[in-house]
C-alpha cells in the first residue's frame, strides 16, 4: 500500500509555498497527471470528494510522479505524489504536505502481476530476477 497525498515546496518558515484549501480561497498553481494517467484519475477521486471545492490551475502536465516530483522541488506548485516516492525529501524537508490532517489524500494498493511461467512463450532473466526479489520481500 501506498498514500497519494498533496506535497509542496516549503516556505522559509516551513510552511508548504502552496497548500490545500488555498488560505485565500484563490486557485492553487497544480502540477498535474496528463489525462489517462492512473496516477490522475487518483487525484480526480481525491479532489472530487474534497470538502470544498478547489480551483486548480494547471501549470505542467506529464504523466510521470517523478517528473511531477521535480517541478514540485522547484516550486512550481502543488503535486500529488506517492508517499514512497517523496520519503528523502521530507526528511530532508525539501517536500513538506500540503494539507493537514490526512485531508486531500487517498491509500492505495500497489500490486504486480506476471504472465504465469508455463504459459509464457519466452520469459526474460531481468524480469524473471525481479519476480523472484520481489517474492522474497
Amino acid at each position: 500500500t501506498d498514500t497519494l497525498a498533496a506535497y509542496s515546496k516549503p516556505r522559509p518558515d516551513g510552511q508548504p509555498m502552496f497548500r490545500l484549501p488555498p488560505v485565500t480561497g484563490g486557485s492553487v498553481a497544480f502540477l498535474s497527471y496528463a489525462s489517462g494517467a492512473y496516477l490522475g484519475r487518483l487525484v480526480e477521486v481525491i479532489t472530487k470528494q474534497a470538502p470544498v471545492p478547489l480551483k486548480l490551475d494547471s501549470l505542467y502536465e506529464t504523466d510521470m510522479a517523478e517528473g511531477l516530483k521535480a517541478m514540485a522541488l522547484e516550486g512550481h506548485g502543488l503535486a500529488f505524489l506517492p508517499g514512497s516516492s517523496v520519503k528523502k525529501e521530507l526528511k530532508g524537508k525539501r517536500l513538506v504536505r500540503a494539507a493537514e490532517g490526512g485531508s486531500f489524500e487517498l491509500s492505495m494498493d500497489v500490486r504486480i502481476y506476471r504472465e504465469r511461467p508455463e504459459m509464457a512463450r519466452h520469459t526474460k532473466p531481468g524480469a524473471q530476477a525481479l519476480w523472484e526479489f520481489l517474492q522474497r520481500a
